[in-house]
């Protein structure tokens, strides 16, 4: 891509209100700027090579280049040239936005004479980890990732607590949470999110410190999704060994086992009001979910079993909507239940081994409605690996 502006010289009084006191070669020629680049598609950083046509002032001093993105309001010098045969500069951009130049040539006695230009970078709507960074945290962290785009993560373990903060993006791997792995720092969460979706990944190893610290391995707020995970062997000081959940946040079709926290080992959603629909809460340390402080969520098709102390604890969420879920507490009312739910191999294989069985009572149970059918179009089974999002 080639982009190419001509300006008429343009006259801005920097240092007095009487003309410019210099004199052109020419009195009729136009000063042009010509601003170009051949980016197709920017990863990191790339160039834009600025040009302007010759001329000759009396008394010349420097040529100054500036430029500020569709974001800024301020100019910011790039350099300042003294000779005056020098009629280029190439400039280094980070962003895949409009980049407005100028350039000024001034006198001795600081009169300056500006001419601009423009250029656009093309967007980079998705960038791929380790191709185009090695890590995650910094391809979320580019200003080329905005909102709307993608960060496609292909399978290995990625070491390094993840601060998901302020962007909607998707972030995603390509082969699920079996291959791919997030691996939290010592003494660190694994995953901070307030914004976006991130999908796919086993999340492990979360252990923050101090002891007011909840949320093992995820602390999840604002309007974040999560969706396909497994979350597994992550410690939290407090509560909400797995997660701590609070704003608008969904969860679609995650697995939450062997987490540990202070009474509740699963999760803890407090003033939450997301959906929480086709997820599995199985053998995490003493409870398993609970629900508080107002919260009101859609808790939907979710299996909560194996907890010593309670599957599943509400209180003082009474807009929460609890219905077709199974825990052992349910007393099979709204729907739900509280039969074994048969998982296929309980504590062998993480993550996969709680699928359900044939003759599952969580087959077939979920609600009736069609925008909650399984794949295959069949009613939803309840827990992850039921439902459309599956």
């Amino acid at each position: 891509m080639k982009t190419y502006l001509t300006i008429l010289f343009g006259l801005v009084l920097l240092s007095c209100e009487w003309p410019f006191e210099t004199t052109p070669t020419d009195e009729d020629s136009f000063f042009t700027i010509s601003v170009t680049h051949n980016i197709t598609r920017i990863v990191d950083s790339a160039d834009v090579d600025i040009s302007w046509s010759e001329i000759t002032i009396e008394d010349f001093s420097h040529f100054t280049i500036q430029r500020k993105s569709a974001l800024e309001s301020a100019w910011h010098q790039r350099a300042k040239i003294p000779n005056p045969a020098i009629t280029f500069y190439t400039d280094m951009v980070n962003d895949d936005t409009t980049f407005y130049y100028r350039v000024g040539i001034s006198d001795i006695n600081g009169n300056t004479r500006w001419g601009e230009g423009s250029t656009t970078i093309p967007l980079t709507k998705k960038l791929i980890v380790p191709d185009d960074y090695d890590d995650i945290q910094n391809a979320y962290s580019t200003p080329v990732t905005d909102d709307g785009d993608s960060i496609i993560v292909s399978p290995g373990e990625y070491t390094g607590s993840l601060g998901l903060l302020g962007k909607n993006v998707v972030v995603k791997s390509t082969h699920g949470y079996t291959k791919t792995s997030i691996i939290a720092d010592n003494y660190n969460r694994c995953i901070n999110i307030n914004k976006g979706v991130l999908q796919g990944f086993l999340i492990t190893g979360g252990a923050p410190s101090g002891n007011t610290a909840a949320g093992g391995g995820i602390y999840a707020s604002g309007s974040a999704i999560l969706k396909n995970n497994c979350i597994s062997d992550n410690t939290a000081p407090r509560q909400g060994g797995g997660a701590f959940i609070t704003g608008n946040v969904s969860l679609y079709n995650n697995v939450f086992h062997s987490n540990s926290g202070a009474l509740v080992g699963g999760i803890i959603i407090s003033n939450g009001s997301g959906n929480i629909i086709n997820n599995t809460f199985a053998d995490n340390d003493s409870a398993g979910v609970a629900i508080d402080n107002q919260s009101s969520v859609n808790f939907i098709n979710n299996i909560v079993a194996n907890h010593f102390y309670f599957d599943l604890l509400v209180e003082n969420s009474t807009q929460s909507t609890i219905a077709y879920n199974r825990f052992k507490e349910s007393n099979n009312q709204d729907d739900n239940i509280s039969d074994d739910p048969l998982f296929v191999l309980p504590g062998l294989i993480p993550c996969l081994d709680y699928e359900l069985s044939d003759g599952s009572p969580c087959i077939d149970a979920g609600h009736p409605d069609l925008e909650y059918n399984d794949l295959d179009g069949s009613r939803n089974d309840m827990g992850a690996f039921g439902g459309p999002a599956n």
